[in-house]
């Protein structure tokens, strides 16, 4: 019984061959034991510049720089002596050179075989350039990320300290004028100096917002094992007055999950939702928040999926992406600067997680956390 390709003849079998190393996306050289290019293919012209016609025959070495060039029939020759194999069939990456004399990284995969008694060496080339500048351009990012982060803690502690200072005084002084002279000024000028006093205090929050989200970005904090009760009970014990005024009512399910996270950072987050959903309360109906925890896995990898879901006014669903822009508020006519949930979602991401908003007008919002359930050590 005959196989496959004993019904084809000798010169069916030479075509295809050579069809499939023409094809060949990578380029394909082979040489004799001397280092003699015997083959060539059309992608090791693309890479190299070189015809067929104009390497084949000639030493490889043609193709390399110094000083590999000089020293390349040596590496065969010792390779025949000793049959220590440096790259035969183990491919490592190597610098070639292209007709024009430029120097270029490539991939080099080398493999050995016997034809009609001869031995033969075929070469796999991969051109690395563009991948090579690609890692280049991402170490230059990296670098220049580096010094933004630099600029930006710069940038915080000239916001924390000289920008925080005059406006400290600024509502020193007012304070003490609306005490002490409050008498001799008219009711237009008590009132103009209330309305100043209330501005310095929207500032001050918003510096304090905005240097909370300058430190999220460039001040990694330490990970430990937390459960969502423990993160809960100290957020709760911060809005105890709000909970108590507003008249909220929280439930928590899952609490017992544990996952590993930032302890501050997770208490900001959890703050800052929880403020959201006492804040945007329908007229007459106490907040009801829940706040439930779930273990699942996506990807191959294990998650706690969080989920913050309220009773409040809502929004409209199309801008669910839009509120965690730092400053865009939908609702212009409760307090806040508008960088609570910016934070939120840069905390979110640092921990390798993220988060998505879900709502209706006037049928509350629900926020869906996935944090990794572990961090990766480094």
């Amino acid at each position: 019984m005959s196989s496959y390709y004993d019904d084809q003849s000798q010169e069916e079998l030479l075509t295809r061959l050579q069809m499939i190393i023409e094809s060949a996306v990578d380029g394909i050289v082979t040489i004799d034991e001397h280092g003699i290019i015997e083959t060539f293919n059309h992608s090791a012209s693309r890479i190299f510049g070189y015809e067929p016609g104009e390497v084949i025959g000639k030493n490889i070495s043609i193709l390399m720089p110094e000083p590999y060039r000089s020293a390349h029939d040596e590496y065969i020759a010792r390779y025949l002596r000793t049959g220590e194999k440096r790259i035969i069939g183990i491919g490592r990456e190597v610098l070639g050179q292209r007709k024009d004399g430029s120097i270029f990284p490539f991939f080099l995969s080398v493999g050995e075989g016997m034809v009609n008694g001869r031995r033969i060496f075929t070469g796999i080339v991969r051109d690395m350039s563009e991948q090579k500048a690609a890692e280049q351009k991402v170490r230059e990012y990296a670098k220049a990320l580096e010094r933004s982060n630099q600029e930006l803690e710069s940038f915080a502690y000239i916001v924390s300290h000289d920008l925080q200072e005059p406006l400290r005084k600024i509502q020193a002084f007012g304070e003490r004028i609306l005490k002490k002279e409050a008498d001799r000024l008219s009711e237009q000028g008590r009132n103009y100096l209330e309305r100043m006093l209330n501005a310095g205090e929207r500032m001050q929050r918003l510096i304090e917002d905005l240097l909370l989200f300058s430190r999220i970005t460039t001040r990694r904090q330490p990970y430990e094992t937390l459960s969502l009760d423990e993160v809960m009970a100290e957020v709760l014990t911060d809005l105890e007055w709000q909970i108590e005024q507003r008249r909220a009512a929280v439930e928590i399910e899952g609490g017992q999950l544990s996952f590993e996270a930032s302890r501050r950072q997770m208490h900001q987050l959890f703050l800052n939702l929880l403020s959201n959903a006492l804040k945007f309360q329908k007229e007459g109906v106490p907040p009801h928040v829940r706040v439930r925890a779930a273990y699942c896995e996506q990807e191959g990898k294990e998650w706690i999926k969080i989920e913050v879901s309220d009773n409040g006014i809502g929004f409209d669903e199309q801008f669910a992406d839009k509120i965690f822009v730092i400053f865009r508020r939908l609702h212009h006519d409760h307090e806040g600067t508008g960088i609570g949930l910016a934070i939120c979602k840069k905390i979110v991401e640092q921990h390798g997680g993220r988060i998505e908003a879900r709502a209706r007008e006037g049928e509350g919002a629900t926020f869906v956390i996935h944090l990794p359930r572990k961090q990766p050590s480094a």
